[in-house]
């Protein structure tokens, strides 16, 4: 399992941060969208693209336990989702759109990290293992293009391995935050949320110990959960 910067991924990194900083946000996110949102995810996009320069802050997680397939995984997306209620029945379920890709960048950033993959599949070691590459595999016109790269991605991509994380986000609630620094639902007496539902942002790791941290914070409030 490799965690890896935007600067191991690619040597483009600059040119993906300019153009991530040069793109209207506005433009992402649904035209109803609570002005308090547009300035959380802007405050969000700033240091996202922060951590984009550092070559200690990794953006791609590429997990391989000697199985049948290669995990790669953006773990610093820029894109983002929306839930909605479409009922007044609480044992229906939400309505909800990840926004994959919904931020070009992402895209631009998944096709490097593919072709970072491939370059380590090329390798003398993992070449002695005889890897075949099938997803995404080269199109029947044999291009190999950054286009036709993206464009077979967007076919077999999913949204979330089993992460989904930042619904209820402890935020500023003047930046659409949901909770405060002590999980307490903003507006609501005596409701507080516990799960990786408060992150503002998807950690760059896996999520269980981050929830464990969060639970940990709760019980040292001397609140009882059940």
């Amino acid at each position: 399992m490799a965690f890896l910067s935007l600067q191991n991924v690619t040597v483009d990194y600059q040119d993906i941060i300019e153009s991530a900083s040069l793109t209207n946000l506005s433009c992402l996110l649904p035209l109803n969208i609570h002005p308090s949102i547009h300035a959380g995810y802007s405050a969000q996009i700033d240091q996202l693209l922060h951590l984009y320069a550092s070559p200690h802050a990794a953006v791609e997680e590429v997990a391989w336990a000697g199985y049948a397939s290669v995990c790669t995984v953006l773990i610093r997306p820029l894109s983002r989702g929306t839930i909605a209620i479409n009922t007044t029945d609480p044992r229906k379920p939400p309505l909800y759109d990840f926004g994959t890709f919904s931020h070009p960048s992402d895209l631009d950033i998944a096709v490097r990290a593919v072709r970072k993959v491939r370059e380590w599949m090329a390798s003398p070691a993992m070449q002695a293992l005889g890897p075949v590459e099938i997803l995404p595999g080269a199109s029947s016109s044999g291009d190999d293009s950054d286009e036709a790269l993206a464009a077979a991605i967007r076919g077999f991509a999913t949204s979330s391995w089993q992460h989904p994380t930042s619904s209820c986000s402890m935020l500023r609630r003047e930046l659409g935050g949901v909770v405060d620094s002590q999980l307490r639902v903003y507006g609501v007496q005596g409701l507080r949320v516990v799960d990786a539902s408060v992150f503002p942002m998807a950690v760059a790791g896996h999520t269980s110990s981050t929830v464990y941290a969060v639970a940990e914070k709760v019980s040292g409030l001397g609140l009882f959960i059940c």
